[in-house]
């Protein structure tokens, strides 16, 4: 990469950043929890893939295209912006409880995620209808993803707050 573009990258996220920032405080992790997820995907090479991907895949299914660009571009973001809201919800209580109050805010932050991850990324990308909200099956999903998206984002943020 050249320090042009670089210097642009880091520009455009330093305003993201402070955008964030000047927003209250109870906004600030679904926004981060959006912006955590476009990261991932970012890291996952998503932007480099995803476009190619797109431009094939529209060629041979339009729909299927317009699928994964909704997932791509609303239904991800959306799964961080839920467990960011739960993350922020929890906060009253879970402040006064330290680490374990963190922890539980991070694990609520995954069950929002596997929450659209599993209702409607998923399917979305199956080409199936919503499964149904009453099937114990897909609550077990939900229950799983979320733990292993909550633990391994708590963990992350316990030892931060220990450094």
């Amino acid at each position: 990469m050249t320090a042009v573009l670089k210097d642009a990258l880091s520009q455009a996220l330093v305003s993201v950043l402070q955008w964030i920032e000047d927003r209250p405080k109870w906004l600030r992790p679904p926004l981060y929890g959006a912006l955590f997820i476009y990261w991932f995907m970012a890291l996952r090479g998503a932007w480099i893939v995803v476009p190619v991907a797109l431009a094939i895949v529209a060629f041979k299914s339009p729909l299927t295209a317009l699928h994964l660009l909704l997932v791509i571009a609303v239904y991800a973001p959306l799964g961080g912006v839920v467990g960011g809201a739960l993350y922020s919800l929890a906060n009253p209580v879970a402040r006064y409880l330290g680490k374990v109050g963190t922890f539980v805010q991070c694990l609520l932050a995954g069950f929002g995620y596997a929450v659209v991850l599993n209702f409607l990324i998923v399917p979305t990308l199956d080409g199936k209808p919503m499964p149904s909200l009453s099937n114990p099956s897909e609550w077990t999903s939900v229950i799983l993803i979320g733990l292993i998206g909550g633990v391994a984002l708590g963990v992350g943020m316990v030892s931060q707050d220990a450094a």
